[in-house]
This record gives structure tokens, C-alpha cells and sequence, in this order.
């Protein structure tokens, strides 16, 4: 019943002018109102901030009909989106963008963005030049003609506000799972993740030096977390600590056999570092996973063989491929 009244009462001021989510607690009581966006097949992506706390969780469309959350779906914690699933009575959504574009729009306002770039192997993201934009948290983005675009989030950086975009690609391989609101929230916890996320921000902002602050800190407060792990290594190596780069890339695997990315790193970083052989163990890895990192680590492991042998001259035997 507050539920219910908890939505007229936003309907009748007219503060829905988009698709929303409304999470509540175990009594009813309203939590928080986010935007989000509807997708094909009755799923949609939304705020993960919205779901802390929350018990169940409400998708209002444009048309004012509600949605409740079924079943949480996805998650991307490093953007912030969680992706949800409502069922297949759900609209689509807004067609998808032909491609990024610089010039983006927010719920509550426009933005420009800057170029895109690969941020810590999860991923193309982009700054955004949104004026100073004071509020936290993340929503969707659309181009110029109101067609879905991407995602952006903020991240709070030495006490400034940074908004960064995401295209959609970036979402088309994040982790899947198959869990309640409440499953969802007793796995998770906004105070003990802090540091993590705010060496999301440090990261993504090019300050690597904060950015290994923070992530040890990570790993101290949250130790099972591969993904705080994956993370400083990567901040470790921008650092030139090649040893730890390696020991935290090993961790993060040791902690998530199934984690390719850090698989990726690992194997890179051991190649760069002389270890062949343990450059093939994590190529085997992630060939065996099926991964498409498995291809780009093949690369590399191509071209260093090929430069090896001709160090060798000419008049020295051809080494037998290994891969």
C-alpha cells in the first residue's frame, strides 16, 4: 500500500519524465528514485547505488505502468549499472545509437564527450564534460537524435566530481548472475567497497599513484575481491612495481580461475617479464574458456617468438612453435 502511494504521489507532481526505478525497503518505505532504461526482452539497465539498502525494486515507465524487479540480472560494478530483469510485458526501451557520438544528454542535461579510451582492460570509457555536475551516482546517456547511446557514471576524485561515459558495448560482457534484491544486497556492502570504488574514480581520472592508494586499501577491507586485485595490479605496473604487478595478478586469478581478463594481464606481464612458458600456461587458460582475450594474448605471444628467432640469425635452427 506505501508502495502504491509512493508512486501516484510521483506521478501526480510530475516527477517522471523518464523510466524510473524506485527500490523500497523490507517495509514499503521509498529509498530511492533513479533513472534507467528499458531493453529488449523485458530487461533493463539501471543505478546499482539504488539497490543498497533495498529489499525490492519498481521500474515506472513513460507510460506510468509498473514493472516490479524480478530478478537482478547483470552487474558492472566499476560503471556502476546493475542489469535487471522486470518480464517480457515490459516496451523495449529507445533504439540503440548507431555508434558513440560526442555530444550526449543525461537525464537532467547535456554533455560533451571527450576521446575514448581503454580504461584498465574493462572496457572503452570516456570523459565527459558536463559542466561541473555536482550530484553522484549514474544513469544512461543518449545522442543527439534520443537514441540510447551509452551509460555514464561519477566518481568523486580528491573532492571533485568527474563524470565518465560508457558505450553499450562495454556491457555486453559483464558479469552474469541470477539473484533476488535482497540475495543481491546481502552480497554486497557500500561502506566496505569505499575504497574500491573511489580507486575506480583515480583510475579512470589517470592519477595511478591514488588510484594504488586506494586499491590497497581495497584489498585489505575486501580480500576475496579479484576484481580489487586485477585492479592494483594494473595501478601496480603504471607504478613500475613489475613483481607486485605479477603477485596481484596472480592473486586476482587464484581468487577467480574464470576471470579472463586478469589471466590476459598475467600472461602479458609474465611474457614482458622473460616467462614465456608462463605466458602459454594463461593463453592455454583462457583458450580453454573460450575467451577472446585468448586471441589477443596470441599476438603477442606470436610476435615475441618471431623476434626471438630472428635475434638468432640466420644460420640457427627454427624453434618449434609452442601455440
Amino acid at each position: 500500500m506505501k508502495r502504491c502511494t509512493c508512486v501516484l504521489m510521483l506521478l501526480a507532481c510530475g516527477v517522471r519524465a523518464e523510466t524510473v526505478l524506485l527500490t523500497h525497503d523490507a517495509h514499503g518505505k521509498l529509498l530511492k528514485q533513479a533513472p534507467a532504461v528499458l531493453r529488449i526482452g523485458g530487461r533493463a539497465l539501471v543505478p546499482r547505488e539504488a539497490f543498497f539498502g533495498a529489499a525490492a525494486g519498481t521500474l515506472l515507465d513513460e507510460r506510468g505502468r509498473m514493472h516490479p524487479v524480478l530478478w537482478i540480472t547483470g552487474e558492472d560494478a566499476d560503471a556502476g549499472v546493475v542489469e535487471v530483469y522486470v518480464g517480457a510485458q515490459a516496451p523495449k526501451g529507445p533504439d540503440v545509437s548507431s555508434g558513440w557520438t560526442k555530444h550526449v544528454k543525461m537525464v537532467d542535461h547535456e554533455a560533451d564527450s571527450r576521446v575514448m579510451k581503454e580504461a584498465g582492460g574493462f572496457g572503452a570509457i570516456s570523459r565527459l564534460n558536463c559542466g561541473g555536475a555536482k550530484d553522484s551516482g549514474s544513469g544512461p546517456l543518449f545522442d543527439e537524435h534520443g537514441l540510447l547511446a551509452g551509460w555514464h557514471a561519477t566518481k568523486v576524485v580528491d573532492g571533485q566530481v568527474l563524470a565518465f561515459g560508457m558505450p553499450l558495448s562495454r556491457f555486453e560482457e559483464m558479469s552474469r548472475r541470477h539473484l533476488s534484491v535482497a540475495e543481491w544486497n546481502a552480497r554486497h556492502d557500500a561502506a566496505q567497497e569505499s575504497s574500491y570504488q573511489t580507486g575506480i574514480g583515480h583510475l579512470w581520472a589517470d592519477d595511478f599513484d591514488g588510484a594504488l592508494y586506494y586499491f590497497s586499501r581495497a584489498t585489505q577491507a575486501e580480500p576475496g575481491n579479484a576484481r580489487a586485485w586485477y585492479h592494483l595490479g594494473f595501478a601496480e605496473g603504471k607504478n613500475g612495481h613489475g613483481k607486485a604487478k605479477i603477485a596481484s595478478y596472480r592473486k586476482a586469478v587464484e581468487l577467480d580461475p574464470k576471470f579472463a581478463p586478469a589471466h590476459y594481464y598475467l600472461g602479458f606481464s609474465l611474457l614482458l617479464s622473460g616467462d614465456r612458458d608462463g605466458a602459454v600456461e594463461e593463453y592455454e587458460k583462457l583458450r580453454d574458456m573460450d575467451s577472446p582475450w585468448a586471441v589477443r594474448l596470441r599476438l603477442f605471444l606470436d610476435a615475441a617468438h618471431v623476434d626471438v628467432l630472428e635475434k638468432k640469425g640466420k644460420g640457427t635452427a627454427r624453434a618449434q612453435r609452442v601455440i
